[in-house]
């Protein structure tokens, strides 16, 4: 369930939307308290219950709505959700908003709770957008989510793609370290670190304005490569209630691909099963490739192996790729703050990502 002791009510007049709402918002895990036909049940209901919702969505067209007590709820710390049953419904009501077409864009509409969600919706809804969005996260530390990250982005800006590499670690951001970047946290917008490549960093100070960089880029850059570091808790970080969360929010939205790697021993592949069964419980727009880190042609790893893909093939993947060892590659790169390709480019892990990039549908 994708979110976490969360509470709705619906009042809306169309009873195909409501329907709709009401459904999606179960499946996500939401309680809904309440389903009013009209404006008086629903502040009838609201009077006899001890802990108001998280949530209210409503319709424009409910019998004997009023204004002035939408806002009144909204000061008790409410989230209200206005839909329009027509578009000259938003003179009216200014803070109406037009009804999702899907689920996905439902549950993109109320999650999150530290910005306004007005701010939101306002973006959360694209137009054709330009950019491709991959996402690249671990089941676990020390995947080799940011080598790859930085290697992938380095790669595809080579060929001419205008490349975005974001760093959504959130605690440990370190793309900037090993690349021995300047400013790049207090950066009011992207930098440019190569030729077609541009990078930015989350902190908890800009994730605001960083998200709007992001609605910004997806119609400025061919491909926006996130590496939002280790998934846990995808439930309550997808429910919104920190800003750690925003940017998994975002990517719920608009991501195009989520890859995740994770190593083949035991360890590794028990968080991944853990992550993978969580991802499954929880509406995302991104399909998912499983990822296998650090991979080698030792056969005595083959009992390894075969646990990793019973484990990826759960998910039903888009796709199960691997990614090489090469630890003495990743040390040179580190060491001269730069990509594979300025230190090592004959490297086996440089092919490796080669390969991987050739993966992407751009």
């Amino acid at each position: 369930m994708s979110e976490i002791n969360s509470s709705a009510i619906t009042a809306i007049h169309d009873s195909e939307f409501e329907s709709f709402a009401a459904s999606t918002l179960f499946t996500e895990g939401w309680s809904v308290l309440h389903r009013a036909l009209d404006w008086s049940s629903l502040i009838s209901f609201l009077s006899t219950i001890k802990k108001l919702p998280d949530v209210l969505l409503l319709s424009t067209n409910l019998t004997g709505i009023e204004i002035g007590q939408i806002e009144t709820l909204q000061r008790q710390g409410i989230r209200v959700f206005l839909f329009q049953e027509s578009s000259s419904d938003a003179l009216t009501f200014p803070h109406s908003i037009q009804k999702p077409e899907n689920s996905l864009e439902l549950i993109g509409l109320i999650r999150g709770s530290i910005r306004s969600p007005l701010l939101r919706n306002k973006s959360i809804i694209q137009s054709s957008a330009k950019a491709h969005v991959l996402t690249v996260g671990s089941a676990h530390g020390a995947a080799g989510c940011t080598s790859l990250s930085i290697n992938l982005a380095t790669e595809l800006a080579l060929t001419g793609k205008k490349v975005l590499l974001v760093d959504a670690h959130i605690t440990s951001q370190s793309i900037a370290i090993l690349l021995g970047l300047q400013g790049l946290h207090s950066a009011k917008e992207a930098q440019e670190i190569a030729s077609n490549l541009w990078a930015i960093e989350v902190t908890q100070t800009n994730v605001f304005q960083s998200i709007e960089m992001l609605n910004r880029a997806l119609n400025e850059f061919d491909l926006i490569l996130i590496d939002i570091g280790t998934l846990t808790d995808v439930a309550q970080t997808l429910s919104g209630r920190r800003w750690s969360g925003e940017v998994l929010v975002w990517v719920s939205v608009h991501g195009d691909d989520l890859w995740v790697m994770s190593k083949s021993d035991r360890l590794g592949t028990e968080r991944l099963r853990r992550l993978v069964l969580e991802l499954s419980k929880n509406l995302m727009k991104s399909s998912i490739s499983c990822v296998q880190s650090f991979t080698s042609e030792n056969k005595r790893l083959k009992e390894n192996d075969q646990a990793f893909l019973a484990v990826a093939t759960s998910i039903r993947p888009k796709r199960i790729l691997r990614y090489a060892m090469d630890s003495r590659s990743i040390a040179m790169a580190e060491r001269e703050q730069c990509s594979l390709y300025d230190s090592n480019e004959r490297s086996l892990l440089r092919k490796s990502v080669l390969e991987l990039s050739g993966e992407l549908e751009l």
